[in-house]
């Protein structure tokens, strides 16, 4: 808000490198705020990935996390008709600031907690990212409905009994 009342007065006194600095500071915070966003349906995603890598099983609740992260993330990585917040090819970056955070919220819940020390050595981190990156790539060009017959596909059900 401070930056609202900066700009309107930087216009008022016609100052024109104020103003447009402040506007490009403002779009910035906007851009990280919506990477943000897609970050946290990322984490989200990544537990997911992780309990059924851990576990060695599928329940319809983590699959349909899955399905809505995917969708969520599809449908906020817009920020024109062909462009994105996060491009197709630039996800490296957020699955490694994402990942420590995964990690975290996944031991709490794998096997009704483990340690994240312990969840490290399990985990085969080049084929979660592979999976990540392979179900992320979908966002770009499947419509909801592909998205949600590749996850039902690829993750068959497995609960307990």
């Amino acid at each position: 808000m401070e930056e609202i009342i900066e700009l309107k007065q930087s216009i008022i006194n016609r100052d024109w490198e104020k103003s447009l600095a402040i506007i490009e500071e403002l779009e910035e915070m906007g851009r990280q705020d919506k990477i943000n966003n897609l970050q946290s349906f990322l984490v989200i995603l990544l537990v997911h990935l992780i309990k059924i890598q851990i576990e060695k099983r599928v329940t319809k609740s983590w699959r349909n996390s899955i399905i809505n992260s995917l969708l969520e993330i599809q449908k906020r990585n817009h920020l024109g008709k062909k462009s994105y917040y996060i491009k197709q090819n630039d996800w490296a970056d957020s699955f490694a600031e994402t990942f420590p955070r995964a990690l975290i919220k996944a031991s709490q819940e794998i096997f009704e907690g483990i340690d994240v020390d312990e969840l490290i050595t399990l985990i085969d981190e080049e084929t979660l990212k592979d999976t990540t990156f392979k179900l992320i790539d979908e966002t770009y060009h499947s419509d909801a409905l592909q998205i949600f017959n590749l996850v039902k596909n690829s993750f068959t059900l497995t609960e307990i009994k």
